[in-house]
């Protein structure tokens, strides 16, 4: 493995040469109103159509991936180039009070082994702007869970990827879709807005989210009667410190082998921190729990994280803990090490080189799966934005 590991270094090392010229693109989540420029007063009327028009922005991610896989006894490590995303972002201003946000995410998918691209909406919403502290959106949007789901996005994350926290509580449904993801996005309404500005006219004390929703998979109407309820309350002391709180609740119909249930509950919950300067220091850290009182489902995760930006550099490093206590073989039960750095050379240019060491479980390590011990991934990655 260790050959296989070095490789991947070596390897990897010479994906960092290459620069790419892309203009910069719009953060994909956030609960501020979209700023989209407006005329100037000496433009030219050609300038000011241009200026009226839907801004078009999106990023690339691509690069190479080692992962060693060996719990079967055998050679199963994984080395290959990516295409992880490839988004692309529509962005209108339709007045002072309207705006709209479209979304699309491109990707392979395969069918009976034949491989075709697929365009797939990610986010489709219109916002509705009525005052600072009172805001609408409808349509299909990201929802407040936490931060990783609402306010950091790939193009932004500190990390290739999130954490399971992200992946399996906001982007999944653990019993009406188990085995799908839905990327944290649901089709619905909900109000939003900003409260009690601070002295410095800089930032606002707190925000809130409240979300009706299908809690269905995305693009796609409910099957069901009930709606999801997601709330969250996000409060700031002081300028670079956020503390948030999201809950959310829903019940589904679903299966067991041919008898149908219908009205399961499902609670999640996510509580965080997160202090970011710019300049400095970056720390965060959040707690997320999933538990459905009509089955023995329940899982409980927690990642901490801290970074320092040294001027286009971020090194940062993540420990990460998930536990599914229902399905005690699943290779979600584990702790992560992840050790990475972030390089920026441009606002529309980023290198990302992360190392993580899994650790799993006494359950995991005294099964089938004995010869699971330590996993091992390498990623290097650029994301290009335009």
């Amino acid at each position: 493995m260790r050959k296989n590991l070095l490789s991947a270094l070596l390897l990897g090392s010479a994906m960092l040469v290459p620069s790419i010229a892309f203009a910069e693109a719009a953060p994909e989540a956030s609960a501020e109103p979209m700023a989209i420029a407006m005329p100037a007063a000496n433009q030219s009327n050609l300038e000011k159509v241009v200026a009226k028009m839907p801004k078009i922005s999106g990023y690339i991610q691509t690069g190479y991936n080692f992962q060693d896989k060996n719990n079967t006894g055998k050679d199963e490590n994984t080395s290959s180039f990516q295409l992880k995303r490839m988004r692309l972002i529509i962005d209108s201003k339709l007045n002072d009070m309207f705006d709209i946000r479209a979304q699309f995410e491109m990707f392979s998918s395969s069918k009976d082994g034949n491989k075709k691209a697929v365009m797939t909406v990610m986010d489709a919403f219109v916002n509705m702007h009525i005052v600072p502290g009172l805001h609408f959106r409808a349509g299909q949007f990201f929802l407040p869970v936490g931060f990783e789901n609402y306010d950091i996005s790939p193009a932004t994350n500190e990390f290739v990827d999130f954490s399971n926290i992200c992946y399996r509580m906001a982007c999944r449904n653990a019993i009406a879709t188990p085995g799908i993801i839905d990327y944290g996005r649901d089709l619905g309404i909900m109000a939003y807005g900003d409260l009690f500005k601070n002295e410095n006219k800089d930032f606002y004390y707190l925000s809130y989210n409240l979300a009706f929703t299908n809690g269905q998979l995305p693009n796609m109407n409910d099957n069901d009667r009930s709606k999801d309820i997601t709330a969250r309350l996000t409060f700031r002391p002081v300028k670079n410190l956020r503390i948030n709180a999201s809950y959310q609740y829903g019940e589904y119909d679903t299966a067991f082998g041919d008898i149908k249930v219908e009205n399961i509950n499902l609670h999640r919950v996510v509580l965080g921190a997160w202090y970011n300067d710019p300049t400095g220091l970056t720390a965060r850290s959040e707690w997320g729990y999933l538990k459905s009182k009509d089955t023995n489902l329940q899982e409980m995760g927690f990642y901490v994280m801290a970074g320092y930006h040294f001027g286009k550099w971020l090194p940062a490093a993540r420990f990460e803990m998930y536990r599914d206590h229902y399905n005690k073989l699943a290779r979600t039960n584990k702790n992560n090490i992840l050790l990475g750095v972030t390089y920026e050379p441009y606002k529309f240019l980023k290198f990302q080189v992360n190392y993580t060491m899994s650790m799993y479980t006494d359950e995991i390590k005294d099964s089938a799966m004995k010869n699971t011990d330590l996993g091992h991934q390498l990623q290097i990655m650029a994301i290009a934005k335009f």
